[in-house]
């Protein structure tokens, strides 16, 4: 009686401790909840309402559409490769449940009967499981590769079509730090969808194959009893997972600001060093850092409380709910089984059937528990619909941005702003913008009637203070930003080429540097030789450069090797190699010597390219028959230059 008073005692203070912890947990959960609502109204620039939606991940219809609509491009058709490892998977997945069933049934031999026979039948199976484990592994690392390969280069075919990428960064703020979704956050969801479907196909499989071993031992009865156990602890338990998913999102938004902090040190490293701002930026980055750390504590303790709960509910309630139902049978005397079994017989239909509930419980336990992984993936699954979401409306012409309050935007400017509403017609040689506003993406006017047309051969300088929109016409141009209204005619995309003031070199050889965005095939098929390549280094004084390296295949990160003059250099041999019909030079020479911008603009014209330059450098103006001037309080002007304007300048 005292030991029996004693285990009620534990498991009386067991189930308390159990309880109190539940109740902590919704404690804990509403406490999250009315601080992220106070959190959330005190932003400025959020939406709140759309920020909840999008935060939302839960296991629910929605998630099971969105995992499907993905699957469909990670498993594109029946008859492919990721369905036969899927395949694989599952027919490895059932050879293992048989060698346990085998196991189960015949554990007892060996034990009792030790002979050089036996030994050999067990060694060979334990062959075979150590075979089909790792032949499991397999398929398992396999498809979460493929899974990966297949979703990557479909979000990066919408990323990195037309100017998307540039898009997502700078006219839409709906996804931040796009390189932590496309990298990080789909390799998780790829590991998390393969892992799941492992850990809930094996109990699965298991907990069939087991029912129909049980119902012909003990009777219907005693599996039944743990089915209906494993509903109600499921959704017990799910109801208590909620928080998971969108602890994952806000998890992931945190790693990705903590990433593009240390990725923008390393970007800037040379203007911060000049600033000498490494204490501010060590005060950022470990702000950032420390707003994720405590997110990651919260949720760790989080995840102990859950699994403290899902291991008692899940594990050990579920194995003592098992050995109840189980020996049922074989305490009752009255069953038919004691007057057919002996008791030797009795004993080893109960181990046989005892393990086999005990895994059957152990299953239940694993889909359980899978139900965690899975509130996990739909804060994975969220993630990613968002930023396909995103992409195939970008595609489409569409973006979303934080505007300044478009009603008194309208009452001060009578303008009303309607993102893609212009017309672009597309003829050659001619650029004329037709009663065009000039606009920034989140709505700022910066001219509200823009109208000039400049023809081929007709070289235009633009000039202005910082922040007139100088930048935002070539901007335009180059239909990075939306037309608002009005219409704009000029050449197709092609035939305008833009030099920066900090050129880009890319990854890859000499050539690669001069022939950017073309490729060596195409440079063949232009009929561009590599001695026409040469003569245009000579133009602009680098043909030193290829008798330095010896090769045009030769390989540098030309970043570094490359000064800043010669880089500019080497853009402007890039613009001579492609031969647009207009060109925007955005003081692109000012690293440049006066003679040697004398010459490369007096070739430019040699060669017929048009210009748009702007430059602070007054040498410049006798290069260019008009000037575009922008006073940066919405008012312009476009006039020819003349020799007056020409000595003004000078």
């Amino acid at each position: 009686m005292a030991a029996v008073s004693k285990y009620l005692t534990a498991k009386n203070s067991s189930i308390a401790g159990g309880v109190l912890l539940v109740l902590y947990l919704l404690k804990q959960r509403r406490r999250a909840a009315r601080y992220n609502g106070k959190k959330g109204g005190s932003e400025l620039v959020l939406n709140s309402e759309k920020d909840v939606k999008k935060d939302r991940a839960a296991v629910d219809r929605v998630f099971f559409l969105r995992i499907m609509r993905i699957l469909r491009i990670m498993v594109p058709r029946f008859f492919c490769m990721e369905t036969g490892y899927l395949i694989l998977i599952a027919a490895m997945l059932v050879t293992r449940t048989y060698c346990d069933v085998w196991m189960i049934q015949n554990g007892t031999m060996i034990e009792s009967n030790i002979q050089l026979p036996i030994i050999c039948r067990f060694l060979k199976e334990y062959f075979i499981q150590s075979l089909v484990n790792n032949f499991l592994k397999l398929g398992l690392n396999e498809l979460k590769l493929r899974f990966r390969e297949r979703l990557t280069k479909h979000l990066y075919d919408q990323y990195l079509q037309g100017y998307t990428y540039y898009k997502m960064g700078n006219l839409d703020n709906r996804i931040a730090n796009a390189d932590q979704l496309l990298t990080q956050d789909v390799e998780r969801f790829c590991n998390s969808v393969v892992d799941l479907y492992s850990n809930l196909s094996k109990p699965l499989l298991d907990i069939g194959l087991y029912i129909f071993k049980l119902t012909s031992a003990i009777g219907a009865q005693g599996p039944a009893s743990m089915m209906a156990y494993l509903l109600i602890s499921g959704l017990f338990l799910t109801r208590l997972r909620r928080p998971i998913g969108k602890m994952t999102v806000v998890e992931q938004r945190y790693e990705g600001e903590y990433r593009y902090v240390n990725s923008r040190l390393i970007t800037n490293s040379e203007e911060i060093a000049f600033y000498n701002g490494n204490i501010r930026e060590k005060q950022t980055i470990h702000a950032t850092f420390k707003k994720l750390v405590d997110h990651l504590h919260n949720f760790i303790f989080f995840r102990f409380s859950m699994g403290f709960v899902d291991s008692i509910i899940a594990k050990y309630l579920a194995t003592v709910v098992g050995y109840l139902v189980v020996s049922r049978p074989f305490l009752n005397l009255s069953h038919p089984r004691h007057l057919q079994s002996t008791h030797s017989e009795l004993l080893e239909d109960y181990y046989q059937s005892g393990r086999m509930l005990l895994r059957m419980s152990q299953a239940l336990g694993r889909i359980v528990l899978a139900g965690r992984e899975m509130t996990r993936l739909s804060g994975f699954t969220a993630r990613i619909t968002e930023l396909m979401k995103v992409l195939k409306e970008l595609n489409a012409g569409k973006y979303e941005r934080t505007m300044v309050s478009q009603q008194e935007k309208d009452a001060a400017d009578k303008v009303i702003l309607v993102p893609g509403s212009g017309r672009i017609i597309n003829t050659d040689n001619v650029i004329k913008f037709d009663h065009t506003p000039l606009a920034t993406p989140n709505g700022d006017v910066l001219i509200r009637n823009l109208s000039f047309e400049v023809k081929s051969g007709t070289n235009v300088l633009v000039c202005g203070p910082n922040g007139c929109g100088k930048s935002s016409l070539f901007r335009v141009l180059g239909e990075l930003w939306p037309l608002f209204g009005g219409q704009l005619t000029k050449p197709e995309r092609g035939k305008l080429f833009y030099v920066p003031q900090r050129p880009y070199m890319t990854l890859g050889s000499l050539r690669d540097q001069v022939i950017y965005p073309d490729t060596y095939e195409e440079q063949r098929r232009k009929g561009i030789s590599d001695q026409v390549l040469k003569e245009y280094l000579d133009n602009v004084q680098l043909g030193h450069i290829l008798d330095r390296e010896g090769s045009w295949d030769t390989v540098q990160d030309w970043m570094d090797v490359l000064s800043g003059g010669e880089k500019q250099r080497m853009a402007m041999a890039r613009l001579f190699y492609h031969k647009p019909q207009f060109a925007i030079l955005d003081e692109c020479t000012s690293a440049v010597s006066v003679d040697v911008e004398d010459y490369i603009y007096s070739h430019c014209r040699t060669v017929g390219i048009t210009l748009f330059t702007v430059s602070h450098r007054k040498s410049l103006w006798k290069h260019h028959e008009y000037y575009l001037h922008m006073d940066g309080r919405g008012n312009y002007e476009f006039k020819p230059i003349t020799e007056e304007t020409v000595e003004f300048g000078s």
